[in-house]
């Protein structure tokens, strides 16, 4: 297979190789290892349209354009965070692709638990917390073609420091080391994060989101909480009740529950936990 389209550094030793495991079809089967990308979400793309295997994940040290929501740039600094994307080629709907990105966040906060207890929590629709700061995030992109394609990509702050957030992210932004103290293992970890996407994945393509979202709900920072939520059109506030079982926000405004399916959420005064 060819990579000589791939706007990279090119591929170098790769530490992942280590936790490659099973065949076609498990996640984190195979390893697709760069120094540095413009995004990984465009490298998978590519590697998709090859036609690599569901489970097949590309990793980089350092993203140059990394994929946010809504057009948002990642902060991607060299060498001390996870920057992943994986293809999948899921038994799904491709309505139901944007899903996968709730799933992700499940399979993401029970990871996370395992280097940091207790401090994981999830902003609807696809944001990672740590102590109410964004340390991750995740972004289900879906390719046109039958059957559908998901690029599923991934950015976590694993170890990066305080002295490289930047000035202007540092009241909103951190990560794993900044918020435990001790340096995590990046490849353990990320054997530890494709085992559970593997999971819920699975268990998704068998069961539907229904049985994720009590999960999703353990983790949420916003029930309970008074939000805004603008869909680049409307605006709406309220009282976050939680997520139903396709994975909608809802949302009580004006004493009525509306079903939010996407949009940029405010949150309205965060307490600082201890």
């Amino acid at each position: 297979m060819s990579h000589s389209r791939v706007d990279s550094r090119g591929m170098n030793e790769n530490p992942y190789r280590a936790i490659e495991h099973g065949g076609p079809g498990t996640i984190g089967w195979r390893v697709h290892h760069y120094a540095e990308v413009g995004s990984t979400q465009d490298v998978a793309e590519q590697l998709a349209l090859d036609g690599v295997a569901h489970g097949s994940v590309v990793i980089a040290e350092s993203q140059t354009a990394g994929h946010g929501r809504l057009g948002r740039e990642w902060f991607s600094p060299p060498g001390v965070n996870l920057h992943a994307t994986v293809i999948l080629r899921p038994a799904i709907a491709p309505a139901d692709a944007p899903i996968l990105a709730l799933v992700a966040g499940v399979a993401m906060a029970e990871a996370v638990e395992t280097v940091a207890p207790g401090l994981s929590g999830l902003k609807w629709p696809n944001d990672l917390w740590l102590r109410e700061k964004k340390a991750g995030g995740m972004i289900a992109q879906l390719l046109a073609g039958t059957p559908p394609c998901v690029l599923l990509g991934f950015g976590l702050n694993l170890n990066l420091t305080g002295r490289q957030v930047p000035a202007d992210l540092r009241d909103i932004a951190t990560s794993v080391l900044i918020e435990t103290g001790q340096p995590c293992d990046r490849v353990k970890f990320a054997a530890t994060l494709f085992a559970r996407l593997d999971e819920r994945i699975r268990q998704v393509q068998e069961s539907g989101f229904g049985p994720i979202a009590p999960l999703w709900e353990r983790y949420s920072v916003l029930t309970g909480r008074h939000i805004t939520v603008f869909d680049g059109q409307t605006r709406h506030s309220g009282t976050v009740k939680g997520i139903d079982h396709d994975g909608a926000l809802l949302l009580v405004e004006n004493g009525n529950v509306q079903r939010v399916l996407a949009g940029d959420v405010t949150v309205e005064k965060i307490e600082r936990q201890a």
